[in-house]
């Protein structure tokens, strides 16, 4: 691949091929943040390599758990204490399913036992009537279909980042695919749009109309030809550039971070054409400071503006940092840093032989050894792996738990908490 991101139609076919030789979509429901707010991060992404990590092999895994357990209707048990391997970023991991997973997917297989209708499980849809190329789809864990209403269920296993029904447009792809199959014989008028993260406690739901569906439909078709246009204008965003792979060499992304902390808070409106890249490189070529502008000078809409980036801007830095590092360990000339052993501490070889050490010269056990009280969490895991019932977790441990009140934060106006002056629900109005 080109280092200045020059697409040949060749490189895209060989990319292509290669993504569905692999079982995918290039136009992937779960990849749709990013290709639906930036056209030009679809193709780049095709080249880059696969970067998913433990948390998304645990997720494959608990995944298949409730795919079993749904289409059985009873807990697979004998996937308990097995252990699988997941491909994953370029080798992959060895996975268990213990009895904290099967806990935490008993959940969302009960919630979705409630509904009504008819249950679909790891369902294949298509949605390549709004695609400029055909085969585009991907897999809905579960769906349940009734007269004029469809409930989408999409199963997050993570507990890193906090996944949102509204507006969540993984989920709403999966719905135009049913949507396209189904609506002759359901006449779907409401569409209900799901999210079980049950190891962050996190049941999310939203609902659309049916045509809100079809506004979104008209959208992505649009969005999708876009994208498919050779090196399209990329158009960084917190949401388009959280999970992209090429992030940490973009130079569009680059501007726009720049052009945030020199204060324009409306930079990530705006496409970045090959134009203002080349602009921007010559501009980190000539100047060597970037003047920052001062949070106070700003207005509450425009700290709220950038704070929305925080997430994104983070991971972004770490990626350059691991970049960096990946081209210093291949020999690259670094001009304005250079690579050195990080800061370590010193610790025991043999853990128990020094304990053993220390005793027979007279320390005592407690000044060597620290005990620290597990946390309710970890607690509650160790007791569900020693055979309780989760379900009676609450009359065990609830008199010796209490929760302190959290320290405030900031979260999208979408989360489903109540805000912190509301807490009180107006108790106090009078």
């Amino acid at each position: 691949m080109s280092d200045h991101h020059i697409f040949t139609v060749a490189d895209i076919r060989d990319a292509m091929l290669r993504v569905v030789q692999g079982g995918h979509s290039v136009f992937a429901p779960s990849a749709s943040k990013m290709w639906l707010n930036c056209a030009g991060s679809l193709i780049p992404n095709l080249f880059a390599p696969d970067e998913s990590g433990e948390d998304a092999a645990y997720g494959t895994v608990g995944h298949m758990v409730g795919e079993q357990w749904l289409k059985s209707g009873k807990k697979p048990l004998h996937l308990l204490h097995k252990t699988f391997w997941v491909d994953g970023a370029g080798w992959g991991f060895f996975i268990t399913v213990d009895e904290v997973m099967v806990d935490h997917v008993e959940r969302y297989v009960k919630w979705c036992r409630r509904l009504e209708g008819e249950h679909f499980v790891e369902q294949r849809v298509d949605f390549s009537v709004l695609t400029p190329i055909p085969n585009q789809g991907g897999t809905a864990d579960h769906v349940a279909c009734a007269y004029q209403v469809m409930v989408i269920t999409d199963l997050k296993m993570g507990k890193g980042v906090w996944v949102y029904a509204e507006d969540n447009t993984q989920a709403m792809l999966y719905a135009l695919g049913f949507f396209y199959a189904w609506d002759w014989l359901y006449d779907f008028q409401r569409i209900i749009i799901r999210i079980a993260q049950p190891r962050l406690d996190n049941f999310d739901v939203w609902e659309i109309t049916r045509e809100e569906l079809l506004e979104f439909a008209a959208t992505v078709k649009v969005k999708a030809a876009a994208a498919w246009e050779k090196n399209a204008p990329r158009t960084p965003s917190p949401e388009a550039c959280m999970w992209c792979r090429v992030q940490s060499t973009c130079t569009a992304r680059a501007k726009v971070v720049f052009d945030v902390a020199g204060g324009d808070v409306t930079t990530g409106d705006k496409p970045v054409d090959v134009k203002r890249m080349i602009m921007f490189k010559k501009e980190l070529a000539n100047n060597e400071d970037a003047a920052l502008a001062e949070a106070a000078t700003l207005t509450t809409f425009e700290l709220e503006r950038i704070y929305t980036w925080k997430p994104s801007v983070e991971r972004f830095f770490k990626q350059v940092q691991e970049e960096l590092e990946s081209r210093a360990n291949d020999n690259a000339k670094l001009v304005l840093t250079k690579q050195v052993e990080g800061r370590t501490h010193r610790a025991w070889k043999h853990p128990k032989a020094a304990l053993h050490r220390l005793l027979e010269l007279g320390l005592d056990r407690g000044d060597v050894e620290s005990l620290e009280m597990a946390s309710p969490s970890v607690v509650e895991d160790l007791l569900t792996k020693a055979g309780h019932k989760r379900k009676d977790l609450p009359d065990l441990l609830d008199d010796l738990i209490f929760k302190p009140p959290g320290r405030t934060t900031i979260v999208p106006i979408k989360d489903r908490r109540r805000p912190v002056h509301d807490r009180d629900g107006g108790a106090f109005d009078d």
